[in-house]
């Protein structure tokens, strides 16, 4: 054990060097290519960590973890360079704190001017566009707001605390489920986890607590509260409303209805019917007019051109939202639902399908799937949350523009793992996994064998 011990903290200290480096890096679109080798090369180690160390004892989790954490403490005093988001969490907070319904006016209405300053307002992206973001989210930045003002750090803190929080009930979840230890590093140590929620501050974490206590209550047979966690999963963030009949044919109709009517309270509590409209109105311009680092969408549109020699790109959202909501009804239909881990795996595939038929992937937006790592360790999701950040290099440009060879070195390998992995109908690190655990059986003597896993290996408790 000590062995292994001291190979965790030398891996760490490097990892530390290594954001110690991106922090003092400064504006990262002046220095891109410095950035993304910095994040290569933290990649990298993760992934070799990741297969050469393994998480036998709980001490050595706790020391993972430890290093987890110290990599994101590092990174919370950066200014978000890649994303502006936190600033648009500051502008709607700063609009509701003003007693004003932060779904009524886009940031540049008239009726908003005298909240405008020189320092949040100048940086808030879509200005032209209501607010996306759902009542849990406000709440959250409200919150922040209230007892911190305007500054970034705060409410970078706090999406970063439920990101290592989602981290920290999935290693319960684990434990309880009697699986290995090993893919916490395809979490606690990857560069992307660490980024995008305490260098950036993006809310989605918010959605990724929600959803992983879910489903750790699940597994405690505490079907209403895990029903009322995963609605704040939606409230935080709406793409998990597709895996709900996935969570209905788990837990029945009268949990469901419980945290239904939760959902129901909080939302109206927030928003108001007109408001509520205005908002939904707004969400269809995501399918429309935005598009950034897709994929399928891509393709589709570079077919269109090639042979009616018309632009598609506003074309293709609607018809790429009914194809999700197809492959969704086959997963509800055709996934069984029998053990927790059916569950995560039927979520898992309609979060991937929802990011492969978006017309916008921002990095951040892996998040939906990639929570799913320590359960269901894909090569070819660990894979794209490492190439997701070549994606960067389209700000490098004025205006934003995205080389196709980006779109190539993302996508093309990623498809080919994917297409791999269904046809072998396993993850390909799971092998890593149980030959780190070992192998034994859940709480009432009977394997877990959901799709995609393997037999459960040996607790770390």
């Amino acid at each position: 054990m000590r062995r292994r011990l001291l190979a965790i903290c030398l891996a760490g200290i490097l990892l530390e060097a290594l954001w110690l480096a991106t922090y003092r890096l400064g504006p990262l679109r002046e220095h891109t290519t410095a950035f993304l080798v910095l994040i290569g090369i933290t990649f990298a180690a993760c992934l070799v960590s990741y297969l050469r160390i393994q998480l036998r004892s709980r001490a050595e989790v706790i020391c993972l973890l430890a290093f987890g954490l110290l990599f994101r403490v590092t990174l919370l005093p950066a200014e978000p360079f890649e994303s502006e988001d936190v600033y648009r969490y500051l502008w709607d907070a700063r609009v509701s704190s003003a007693g004003i319904d932060p779904f009524r006016y886009r940031p540049d209405a008239p009726e908003l001017e005298s909240l405008r300053d020189s320092k949040i307002y100048p940086m808030v992206n879509s200005k032209p566009y209501i607010t996306a973001y759902p009542p849990v989210s406000q709440a959250l930045f409200r919150v922040c707001y209230s007892f911190f003002g305007d500054r970034v750090p705060p409410m970078k803190a706090v999406f970063s605390f439920f990101e290592f929080s989602a981290l920290i009930v999935a290693w319960r979840l684990l434990v309880r489920m009697k699986r290995p230890m090993q893919p916490l590093f395809l979490v606690a140590w990857n560069p992307f986890f660490i980024f995008e929620f305490s260098h950036s501050g993006h809310s989605d974490s918010g959605m990724m607590f929600f959803a992983v206590l879910s489903f750790y209550l699940l597994l405690r047979a505490k079907n209403g509260q895990a029903m009322i966690s995963y609605v704040g999963a939606i409230l935080s963030k709406l793409h998990p409303a597709l895996w709900f009949p996935i969570f209905l044919r788990r837990t029945g109709w009268k949990p469901a209805v419980i945290g239904l009517a939760t959902g129901a309270a909080l939302t109206f509590w927030y928003f108001s019917f007109s408001a509520l409209g205005r908002y939904l109105s707004s969400l269809r311009l995501y399918f429309r007019l935005f598009e950034f680092n897709a994929g399928i969408h891509y393709a589709v549109c570079l077919f269109g051109r090639a042979v009616t020699g018309q632009d598609w790109d506003q074309r293709t959202g609607p018809y790429l939202a009914a194809a999700l909501i197809i492959v969704s009804v086959l997963i509800w239909w055709k996934f069984p639902v029998r053990e927790v881990g059916d569950v995560m795996h039927a979520c898992f595939w309609i979060a991937t399908a929802d990011l492969c038929l978006a017309t916008t992937v921002h990095p951040w937006y892996l998040s939906w799937a990639a929570l799913f790592l320590p359960f269901l360790p894909y090569g070819f999701m660990f894979y794209w949350t490492g190439a997701c950040f070549l994606s960067y290099i389209a700000y490098q440009y004025r205006p934003v523009y995205e080389p196709g060879w980006v779109i190539l070195a993302e996508y093309l390998p990623m498809y080919a793992l994917m297409a791999y992995e269904i046809c072998r109908k396993r993850p390909i690190f799971e092998s890593v996994a149980r030959r780190a655990g070992g192998s034994t059986k859940p709480p009432g003597g009977r394997p877990d064998r959901s799709p995609g896993h393997a037999p459960p290996p040996t607790g770390s408790d």
